[in-house]
């Protein structure tokens, strides 16, 4: 009937007696707590201060539906720590809001020892990166990329000395009212930065007063989660070195248009939305093809797939990845046409990406193209009373979804998610807890509309849904959810 308590104190750059001193950004760090004892039953890592304090429990396996969302997917246990005796925690990922005290208790038969201290506050030292550019090139980019935080409400950039100081704000969009005016109309973040976790900021144009100390601060309702710091130095170009580009340049140009003369390998590029039945991806040749040659449809980016193959007068989809599995068409006879364009059918996010069409005949290459595409994020928008009592964000689609993948509705908080198989509410920002809903076996009848109920004014904005298998984003689908306006006579 003894228990024992391993403290551990999860910091940043001070040294501890009994502390773990690790930088943020690491992959993963462990803390440590093994004892000499068998027959013990269950190990709870909790950390003081948090609500609920769990942060893992391991009682014959790993139990994590009773830990705080906060370390969700984060934190391990070796699978047979009852035997050994190891009972440490690995935490992937640290952050600036896991630094705390944290605690190791060992249960035999169900009893433990309690044992308080005081509490330490640990301090984390702030990133700092530094960025060189010529005045005079299109945009320089200042690097802003943390782990994702659930519920990111606001991210600042910001420099030092300067009057105001905010030079970007981002809370669901783009707030350039805060903004100091000398950056108007010269700075930019990635329209999913909360989704990603990629904050960092384009500077068009940069100036050599643009040099100078840059931070970005990432907050969640009021508090900071995480602070970079990014030197910018913008250097004059001096006229002998632009001399030198210039004739670099010209030189550069000649060559590019000699060996393209030689070389052609044209690229076009298609823009489509979501929703739309199917896409062409134009390729039409001049050049003779013989009867026996293989055309070959490739993703070279993001990611290299096997789109389609047609050889010896038909089509030969052995190799043909999974994801354009009865998705893919060419023309009859297109050896003969000189037609290689390909159509593809339901075109959604994931299908964005560089396309390379190749025809070849005993590894020679007789003709390739280059065909970039876009499939454009959709919004829909839905306009209710502002007293209704429920509302459906529609999102429906004809493509075949994965059965593994998963669903997740979003604002900057997380409204539904369905995974699994199921709804899963642990998952959901309490405020919307017994709220919404989607329909049965979503990913089979393709309908992924949420309904939410017992509407508030909070509930008025921009939601994606996010359909992902793995880290691999296949759907995204944005809706606008405002106040109906009321016309003549209140009507």
């Amino acid at each position: 009937m003894k228990t024992f308590v391993v403290l551990v104190v999860l910091g940043h750059v001070s040294q501890h007696a009994s502390g773990v001193v690790v930088s943020e950004g690491v992959e993963s760090v462990l803390l440590p707590c093994e004892v000499p004892w068998s027959d013990v039953t269950k190990v709870v890592w909790s950390l003081i201060g948090s609500n609920p304090s769990t942060v893992h429990q391991h009682q014959d396996e790993d139990e994590p539906y009773l830990q705080n969302q906060h370390f969700i997917r984060r934190t391990s246990m070796s699978a047979d720590a009852l035997t050994t005796g190891d009972f440490s925690l690995t935490l992937k990922e640290p952050s600036l809001s896991d630094s705390g005290l944290y605690t190791c208790t060992v249960y035999r038969y169900g009893f433990k020892m309690s044992w308080t201290t005081d509490h330490l506050q640990v301090t984390v030292s702030q990133h700092s990166s530094g960025v060189s550019v010529f005045e005079g090139v299109e945009s320089v980019l200042l690097p802003c990329q943390v782990s994702w935080f659930p519920d990111v409400t606001k991210v600042v950039w910001s420099r030092f000395g300067s009057n105001p100081s905010t030079v970007h704000q981002y809370q669901d969009y783009d707030e350039p009212r805060f903004q100091n005016q000398h950056y108007s109309r010269r700075t930019s973040m990635s329209d999913y930065a909360m989704i990603t976790g990629d904050f960092s900021l384009t500077l068009k144009e940069p100036r050599l007063s643009d040099s100078g100390l840059y931070t970005c601060t990432v907050y969640k309702n009021e508090f900071e989660m995480r602070r970079i710091t990014v030197r910018l130095q913008v250097i004059e170009v001096p006229p002998l070195v632009v001399l030198l580009v210039v004739l670099l340049v010209v030189l550069l140009v000649v060559v590019i248009a000699v060996y393209l003369w030689y070389n052609t390998i044209t690229v076009s590029r298609v823009e489509v939305k979501e929703g739309v039945w199917f896409i062409k991806l134009p390729f039409k040749t001049h050049v003779q093809l013989p009867e026996d040659a293989t055309v070959e449809w490739s993703r070279c980016a993001p990611e290299p797939m096997k789109v389609h193959e047609y050889r010896n007068g038909g089509n030969y989809l052995v190799r043909q990845d999974e994801v354009y599995c009865d998705r893919t068409k060419m023309e009859k006879e297109p050896l003969k046409t000189r037609d290689l364009s390909l159509s593809v059918r339901n075109p959604c996010f994931r299908d964005s990406g560089s396309y390379i069409c190749t025809v070849h005949k005993n590894r020679e290459i007789l003709t390739q193209k280059v065909v970039r595409l876009r499939v454009k994020v959709v919004r829909e928008v839905v306009e209710v009373w502002k007293l209704a009592e429920s509302v459906t964000l529609p999102f429906k689609t004809r493509a075949r979804l994965p059965g593994d993948a998963t669903v997740e509705w979003s604002t900057n908080m997380m409204i539904h998610v369905f995974k699994n198989g199921r709804d899963r509410p642990e998952d959901q920002n309490h405020s919307y807890r017994g709220r919404t809903k989607m329909k049965e076996n979503p990913l089979q009848t393709g309908d992924l509309s949420l309904t939410l109920i017992n509407l508030t004014e909070r509930d008025f904005g921009v939601y994606v849904c996010t359909v992902r298998r793995d880290e691999d984003i296949i759907w995204i689908r944005e809706v606008l959810l405002r106040v109906k306006e009321r016309g003549w006579f209140g009507f």
